[in-house]
């Protein structure tokens, strides 16, 4: 059952979508590539004649080198520290 809110603007599913992809900062977008690394080689692993093992070796590099980019790599700084 759906209910609606009284006197709650209806809100566009799309608009909705896009400011919450406006909102995300370049860490939440790496976060998100890890588990679509390991969806996408699933994907291929049932698909093509790769074997599951060479698939999730796969991902598991692209997730390693995911994380050492935003750990490492290109840390988050916090903005308020340099201004004194």
């Amino acid at each position: 059952m759906y209910e609606k809110p009284i006197g709650s603007p209806q809100r566009d599913p799309f608009d909705a979508l896009v400011d919450v992809l406006a909102a995300a900062s370049r860490y939440d977008l790496l976060l998100g590539a890890v588990p679509v690394a390991f969806a996408v080689a699933l994907v291929v692993a049932t698909v093509t004649s790769v074997s599951l093992v060479e698939a999730m070796l796969v991902a598991a590099i692209i997730g390693v080198l995911v994380i050492v980019d935003g750990c490492y790599r290109n840390p988050p700084i916090d903005r308020d520290q340099g201004s004194t």
